[in-house]
């Protein structure tokens, strides 16, 4: 019989009920074979209770992963990690900790549900079982890693990119060729515009995943540095060693964007094959902006004359959206400004009406435009050839 030595990394609350009387708890662990997270839902109950049914839930998870990991290995080999001894690293402690943890939750809980409505939010939420200095010390390098592996994960499901990034480095410092660790830490880097940054470690994810979504996320990276011709490479790579991946057709739909000539028309091959997964990426990896209007102010609107073009009833509508990364835009935190780019707004409303993005479709007004807003829109395009614009795209 072999042993694993199980250690529990942190729990989160994730979402609660009080009609149900249901709470959800991430929560993530590492062992022998490596690291998992999941998450469990329970009825709160006494905290003794709770303690119980929660590790129960993480022991039978951890089993059928260690069960799953010598799936390929021999019935011999299988026969013996069937009886696997699952060892909870420091139990009392852990249970003592959780215990408290449940507790506050309970106590929030119940004040919350009869104080009928005037507060709705339980503050305890997290719980990271290595924390204090003299907890983690102990540890060996391999389970320091996952510690700081999980807590930049754990910032960036928070969206806290900055402070995932120096979690995420702490990790890469115990094991610097990780995949898992070098994928994330390049996706919170790209978040925070550090794209030259997150494409070294995109190369190392790439080396060790072999994957064509890797490869995407690495072209990705590329087409924000502006290198259009080495995004196409890595496409062309995609289409080449990956011939059913709908990436290369996405990847090249996007470089043609840029390019101003015919994106449209590999979009409609991927509606057709799959138009769940086309709704989705162009909801999350779209990137709408055009080459040399980030640095053009003269040609940008504000939020009032962009709302106006595009329907809106108030500007805020317009500028919540953007806000929200649904919609195109530039912001400047340090001047506090949002700015919107008008081919960029049309080529939005087309990709939304034509793929049925949203709910509703949106339409253009021009007709209240004033001649000086007309002019300001134009003046980029004027400097522009016509080719180059992705609205006058005509579709084959």
């Amino acid at each position: 019989m072999n042993f694993f030595n199980l250690h529990l990394l942190s729990t989160y609350l994730k979402k609660w009920s009080y009609n149900d009387n249901k709470v959800t708890f991430n929560y993530s662990y590492c062992c022998e074979i490596g690291y998992d997270r999941s998450h469990v839902d329970m009825r709160l109950g006494s905290p003794v209770n709770m303690v119980n049914e929660f590790l129960n839930n993480v022991f039978h998870r951890a089993k059928e992963n260690i069960n799953e990991h010598f799936e390929a290995d021999s019935e011999e080999v299988k026969m013996e990690n069937n009886g696997s001894n699952i060892i909870l690293v420091n139990e009392p402690e852990v249970k003592r900790k959780l215990s408290i943890f449940f507790s506050k939750i309970l106590k929030e809980f119940n004040n919350n549900k009869r104080s009928r409505g005037r507060s709705r939010i339980i503050s305890t939420r997290s719980l990271d079982f290595y924390y204090n200095d003299f907890e983690y010390e102990p540890l060996n390098d391999e389970i320091k890693f996952y510690v700081h592996l999980n807590r930049g994960l754990n910032k960036m499901n928070g969206d806290l990119y900055s402070n995932a990034v120096d979690d995420l480095n702490n990790a890469l410092a115990f094991r610097p060729e990780d995949p898992v660790a070098n994928k994330n830490i390049a996706k919170a880097l790209m978040k925070l515009g550090k794209f030259e940054e997150a494409v070294k470690h995109l190369e190392i994810y790439t080396q060790a995943e072999k994957s064509d979504v890797a490869l995407h996320q690495l072209a990705q990276a590329y087409m924000r540095l502006g290198y259009l011709d080495k995004a196409e490479e890595i496409y062309k790579q995609i289409e080449k060693e990956f011939p059913d991946s709908l990436y290369a057709l996405f990847g090249l739909a996007q470089i043609n964007y840029k390019r101003g000539k015919g994106f449209k028309q590999k979009l409609d091959k991927i509606y057709k094959q799959n138009p769940e997964w086309l709704a989705e990426h162009l909801k999350t990896n779209w990137s709408y902006s055009l080459p040399g209007y980030a640095e053009d102010e003269e040609s940008k609107w504000n939020a009032a004359t962009a709302a106006r073009y595009l329907g809106f009833n108030r500007p805020f509508d317009l500028t919540r959206k953007a806000f929200n990364d649904e919609i195109p835009s530039y912001f400047d935190s340090e001047k506090g400004t949002i700015r919107f780019v008008k081919p960029e707004l049309d080529a939005w409303v087309e990709l939304v009406n034509r793929y049925k993005l949203e709910p509703q479709n949106y339409q253009t007004h021009e007709e209240l435009l004033t001649e000086q807003e007309k002019q300001k829109a134009q003046r980029k395009k004027g400097r522009r050839s016509k080719k180059s614009d992705p609205v006058n795209e005509q579709v084959a």
